[in-house]
């Protein structure tokens, strides 16, 4: 059967297999955070529950993520977001007055680990995205190439 149009037909590119653990990641960590670092928080601070609001929505965001039900471009949106939110959560972390020792590391270790899964994700979706670019294009060269053969 002979093609009209070189391209083929649109479809959204879902998250990889990575892409999702990294999700899943993610979610795991927040919800340590919220445990361990969130609710001492709101306890200290009560108007920070208002600023938390973005949190929650990247947590269900993420959670949609793990699930694979994403595509890559709803992925790196929230990934960037997520590295906002990071870097809100430690400014708000550190105008609590007197945090313990414990919440200290517990920030340092969760920030760091949070900024690495965030990182990584960020670099596969776009070492995906110029795979595929490079992908599509020899595939376009390819199917050119075959037309003009069956032309002759």
């Amino acid at each position: 059967m002979l093609q009209t149009h070189l391209h083929p037909p649109f479809s959204i590119p879902k998250l990889s297999r990575l892409g999702r653990l990294l999700a899943i990641a993610q979610v795991t960590k927040e919800t340590l955070s919220i445990l361990f670092l969130g609710l001492p928080l709101v306890k200290a601070m009560p108007l920070v529950l208002l600023s938390a609001f973005p949190g929650v929505v990247l947590y269900l965001l993420h959670w949609h993520l793990a699930l694979g039900r994403a595509g890559r471009v709803l992925a790196a949106g929230v990934w960037l977001f997520t590295l906002i939110d990071e870097l809100w959560g430690v400014f708000l972390f550190q105008e609590l007055d007197t945090p313990t020792q414990a919440q200290t590391q517990m920030l340092y270790w969760s920030y760091f680990l949070g900024l690495g899964i965030i990182l990584l994700a960020l670099t596969e979706l776009a070492w995906r995205w110029q795979r595929n670019r490079i992908r599509a294009r020899r595939n376009v060269y390819h199917q050119a190439l075959m037309v003009a053969r069956q032309r002759r």
